[in-house]
């Protein structure tokens, strides 16, 4: 039996369920599917059995210290090294969320970009040279979503480091308590400011992790139907996976921000959408 690992996070449904099947379809070695909740994360995978398909379940919230802490210590004790990572969990506010925009701006810097980095510091011990990183981005995470140039400048400085880019997530919830995002050059969406960290993240981490062969990319996989965007969206998750689950398997390189179309883009070249809808 392989020893390999596959881990997919916040995968009980949507596109984290569509790129656990399509691992259990194509991946020589374990997947496992991972969610905060138990009783959801167990259904999903019988659910895949149900498809001929098998998943192995661990419970995980990536936002929780003890959580991610409980993982680690599973890995260790089995002996386990992890050939394949795919950070999916996230949270995204619609427009017509009740909640103050101080407190979306916090939750989502929290749990997409600051969760997002420590569970993956946290797990890298785990993870096999040669192994492969995808962090599922958005259109949104492209840096010209950022008004400021100042800023844009920031993120992309070959100098940046990960307290820097932490201190500058900080900076942006910290305007936003102050209600200045915009007169700032945050823009109005925390959510673009969670993945253009995420995706500053994973350029720093790929620089990182290729001395070990470990290619580290990240991927828009297009607007998706999911209960996130309220069933909203243009294609089903498992035709937002198809690039992921490549990426995963046998990406063409390290570094590359992948559009929905396979296609990579620069991350800070022009805006790629090719019609602005207001969509992410």
């Amino acid at each position: 039996m392989s020893n390999k690992l596959a881990v997919v996070t916040g995968a009980n449904k949507g596109l984290g369920f569509a790129l656990v099947k399509g691992l259990c379809s194509k991946y020589d070695g374990t997947v496992y599917l991972t969610s905060r909740d138990d009783k959801r994360g167990k259904a999903a995978c019988e659910e895949l059995k149900k498809l001929g398909l098998n998943a192995e379940y661990h419970q995980l919230d990536i936002a929780k210290h003890e959580s991610v802490k409980r993982f680690c210590d599973f890995l260790k004790h089995k002996q386990k090294k992890i050939d394949i990572l795919v950070n999916n969990a996230g949270i995204l506010f619609l427009k017509d969320a009740p909640e103050p925009k101080w407190y979306q701006a916090e939750e989502t810097i929290f749990v997409n970009f600051s969760a997002l980095v420590n569970f993956t510091e946290a797990i890298l011990p785990f993870v096999s040279d040669h192994g492969k990183i995808v962090n599922i981005s958005s259109s949104s995470g492209h840096l010209s979503r950022i008004p400021s140039e100042e800023l844009r400048n920031k993120f992309k400085s070959v100098e940046l480091n990960l307290d820097d880019l932490k201190n500058l997530m900080v900076d942006y919830v910290k305007a936003a308590k102050e209600g200045k995002e915009k007169e700032k050059g945050w823009g109005d969406s925390a959510y673009v400011v969670s993945k253009v960290g995420v995706n500053a993240y994973t350029f720093m981490l790929h620089k990182k992790l290729s001395k070990r062969g470990i290619s580290v990319n990240c991927v828009h996989p297009g607007y998706v139907m999911s209960d996130m965007t309220r069933g909203g969206g243009s294609i089903t998750p498992e035709q937002g996976a198809v690039h992921a689950l490549r990426l995963a398997l046998q990406p063409e390189g390290g570094g590359l921000y992948v559009w929905h179309d396979g296609t990579p883009v620069p991350w800070d070249g022009p805006d790629p959408r090719s019609y602005i809808d207001g969509k992410l």
